[in-house]
């Protein structure tokens, strides 16, 4: 079982002022996770969890070092701390270290959800059964997963720090497979349970799936393509990690550095990390116990400005927009909770306004080509269909693409007005509509 969240942060405090430094900052999560999956349309695993972790962060003037532990008795703490404080003699000095942060009001906040606590193996199974009927009833075979997380987080550090929260999800996916190249795939993430409907989710699917039996080939080209918020999830992400942290931002490794203030892409798009959106999952602070805000990253399709810790934000003047990732890490604060705003089109008018074009379900395998410009490539996968006169007709087996995101966001015909919620489920996630873009290049077919 994992800790209450008081509980977290009592062992976050004590070990904080057991650590003989300079300054401490310490971490505990605690969670209980639990996964069932299923293959060929029967489950064949199902594994639980539960494991709390305490990471130390000793500062000795402007070196720091960090080490970690999942026992939590007196004497653990002690040798952690211990090793914590060793770790940072040891560990370079750096000028632009300024120190921890101070508290900062965080609303007392809980994103627990009664229905997803009792999602068990049971309800598991029986959702299993249900996604799996909607495959196998059409003569289809279904692979896929039903995931629930569980946790408290709690930050202490020797300056006064101290928040705590506890929060869940559920995670279901599904990939539905025929005999003749079909396939179709579909996913949920949420923190209520109550609107998972597994039987939706398999229908979904399925449907992808017979309506892609016999793919044809395409030929390579630039098309106008209609982006579901799967692969439309994959964009921002890769824009958060490429992008929207200020570690490359402040290393002029970020297409953000020399822009802020001009016009990046279409004035339709706004991207922003809320991790205060009620439509999204996460903890309401970040790993230093500072306080997430709504921050804007491209607003109008101007940028902005990248996201903040307690590091970069003294380093390059800036707010803090608490975005602080655990200590250490190589990346920097970093983006959990990506939006794109929302505009007034539907799924289905978006389809119906091109002549020809193709639809897109998901990417997969999408690599870095060119960080600065943001050129990705990769595939589409289960569900790629060619659209004729406004409407979806012959499906298409999947494309291999090579796109600079930025410059086909500066040529969109329409954003959708209904968001998904897409992601791992540790923690982060994006809230995506779907996209009409009209300049998407594909290089060649894959299979």
């Amino acid at each position: 079982m994992r800790y209450s969240v008081e509980n977290a942060r009592i062992l976050a405090e004590r070990a904080a002022h057991a650590t003989h430094a300079d300054a401490a900052e310490v971490v505990v999560t605690s969670a209980s996770s639990a996964l069932t999956r299923f293959a060929n349309n029967r489950i064949h695993q199902n594994v639980a969890e539960s494991d709390t972790r305490l990471s130390i962060r000793a500062v000795l003037g402007t070196r720091t070092g960090v080490a970690s532990t999942n026992r939590h008795d007196n004497d653990a703490i002690t040798r952690c701390a211990a090793a914590a404080v060793e770790a940072a003699r040891h560990a370079p000095e750096d000028p632009d270290f300024g120190g921890l942060p101070e508290a900062a009001p965080i609303a007392a906040a809980s994103r627990v959800s009664a229905t997803t606590a009792g999602y068990d193996a049971d309800r598991r199974a029986e959702a299993a059964a249900a996604i799996i009927g909607q495959s196998s009833a059409r003569g289809f075979v279904a692979a896929g997963t039903i995931a629930t997380s569980d946790y408290a987080v709690a930050v202490a550090n020797t300056g006064g720090v101290s928040a705590a929260m506890e929060a869940d999800d559920l995670r279901a996916t599904v990939l539905s497979t025929g005999l003749h190249g079909g396939s179709g795939w579909a996913s949920y993430l949420g923190s209520d349970a109550a609107s998972f409907s597994p039987s939706a989710l398999g229908g979904r699917a399925a449907t992808t799936a017979e309506r892609s039996e016999h793919p044809a080939s395409l030929d390579p080209g630039v098309y106008t393509v209609v982006l579901a918020p799967e692969a439309v999830s994959d964009l921002l992400d890769f824009l958060g990690y490429l992008g929207f942290g200020a570690k490359s931002f402040a290393e002029g490794g970020s297409f953000l550095t020399e822009a802020i203030g001009t016009s990046l892409v279409d004035e339709r798009i706004s991207i922003y990390d809320d991790a205060l959106s009620p439509g999204t999952i996460g903890l309401l602070f970040d790993f230093e116990g500072q306080p997430k805000r709504r921050t804007p990253l491209i607003a109008g399709g101007v940028a902005v400005g990248p996201v903040t810790d307690s590091y970069y934000a003294r380093k390059l003047g800036l707010p803090n927009t608490g975005h602080a990732l655990p200590a250490p890490n190589p990346y920097g604060p970093m983006p959990l909770n990506l939006e794109l705003a929302a505009g007034d089109s539907t799924e289905a008018e978006m389809i119906a306004s091109v002549d020809r074009g193709i639809y897109v379900t998901r990417f997969h395998y999408v690599n870095v080509e060119d960080p600065m410009k943001v050129v990705l490539t990769g595939m589409t996968r289960d569900g790629t269909f060619l659209i004729e006169n406004g409407a979806l007709t012959t499906p298409v087996r999947n494309l291999r693409f090579t796109q600079d995101v930025l410059a086909a966001l500066s040529h969109v015909g329409a954003i959708g007005s209904q968001r998904a919620l897409v992601g791992p489920g540790e923690g982060g996630a994006t809230l995506a509509p779907a996209l009409l873009l009209e300049r998407w290049e594909f290089t060649g077919q894959t299979g």
